[in-house]
This record gives structure tokens, sequence and C-alpha cells, in this order.
């Protein structure tokens, strides 16, 4: 039996049929690119399972998905996952056919089509926070929960030093690369006014130091 997917506004599903991806468990080479740093890591994939608690048939989104290898990995416990991103040369490259392109301070899917959704190190290039986590919470259920991750920088731009270097040859574009320093009571604060509720956030070692945040939706 297929499992549902979900419906954007335009009322077309958002899944597709398995890649051979998934099939194989293999995954490609990430490219040594600054958009291309977070292609994988299995230590976090393992840590976002913990507290996503994906399960089958569920409706998942990925916020901010890039190439879409978390994706891809998502797909082995729900085919109800969908990825969005913004990127062009990202999206040229997917490795999963559940990648679309898509800003995710403006999602075009309906109100309450997800059940779970997830961004990993993307909020910190975002302009609009405010505007990215209502729209995470209007596509989400009621009940819904959203796992964001975020890097610990003591400043902002800390962890962007090496790929300001590689790229820019200039340190201090690293401010330009991550344009938030966030910490778990800033996010918390910009939830105030939307449906989402902070539950819990900790510190998470995975090839590097970033912060989870668990959020709720209420209602």
């Amino acid at each position: 039996m297929s499992k549902p997917n979900a419906l954007d506004r335009t009322g077309k599903g958002g899944g597709a049929s398995l890649s051979e991806g998934r099939r194989s468990g293999a995954l490609r080479s990430p490219k040594k690119s600054y958009t291309m740093a977070f292609n994988f890591n299995w230590a976090l994939f393992n840590v976002l399972l913990e507290y996503l608690k994906p399960s089958e048939g569920e409706t998942i989104l990925d916020l901010g998905c890039s190439r879409g290898f978390y994706v891809r990995a998502m797909e082995a416990y729900t085919d109800g996952v969908v990825g969005v991103d913004i990127s062009e040369a990202s999206l040229k490259e997917t490795v999963s056919p559940r990648v679309k392109y898509g800003d995710i301070t403006n999602l075009e899917f309906d109100d309450a089509s997800f059940d779970k959704a997830y961004s990993l190190h993307t909020v910190e290039h975002i302009p609009n926070l405010r505007q990215f986590l209502a729209e995470t919470a209007r596509v989400l259920k009621p009940g819904g929960l959203a796992i964001i991750v975020y890097p610990w920088e003591p400043f902002r731009g800390f962890q962007a030093i090496v790929a300001a270097v590689r790229h820019y040859k200039n340190p201090f574009m690293a401010r330009r690369i991550h344009l938030h320093r966030l910490t778990p009571g800033a996010v918390a604060r910009l939830t105030e006014g939307t449906s989402l509720a902070h539950v819990k956030s900790k510190l998470v070692l995975a090839l590097g130091i970033q912060y989870l945040t668990v959020l709720c939706k209420e209602g």
C-alpha cells in the first residue's frame, strides 16, 4: 500500500517512487564546496532519528535540504518525506526525487500538511527567522514536532571561518555566511507569536558542536 504524501497548494503530491540510492543504501561522495558542506553526517542523522522518531506513513519535511542526502536516508523510515531547498545549483544534482525547489520562508504547502519537520544547519543563513518559524508552524499538524539544528558559536561566524577562508580567502566573510548567532533562548524568543512551543534543547557532538532544539506545535 502506498503511503500518504503531503500536498502542496496546487494539490500535487510531494512524493515519488523510491530511488535506487535507497535500495542500495549508498551515498554519493559530497562535492567540495561550501554549499555542500553538510551533505551528510551519519552521527548527526542518528541524533536526528533519536528525537524525530520517524515512523512509517508519517509526512516529514526537510527544510533546506540541499542535495537531499538526509531526505534519501529518511526514505528508509517513511515514504512521506519531502525536501525543499532554494539553491538551484543543489537541486540540479539532487540525490532524491523527493526534493523540490522551495522558499522555506514561503512554503507552497497546505496548512497542517506534515506530521514532523526538521532543518539542519540552515537557520543561521536565513535573514527572516520569524517568518521561517511561522511557516514551519503553519505546515505542521497540531502536535507535530520540528527539530532545528544550528551551530554553537562563541561569536557569530565562528564555525564558518574555515569556509570563508576556503571560498573567499577572507575570514571576515564568515559573518556574511552566518547571519545569526543562535542560542536555544534566542530560538524560543523567536517562536513567540507562533503556535510553536519550545520542548527542549541540547548541545550535540557530531563532527562539530551544535545545538539541537525540539519544538512542538500546540493545538
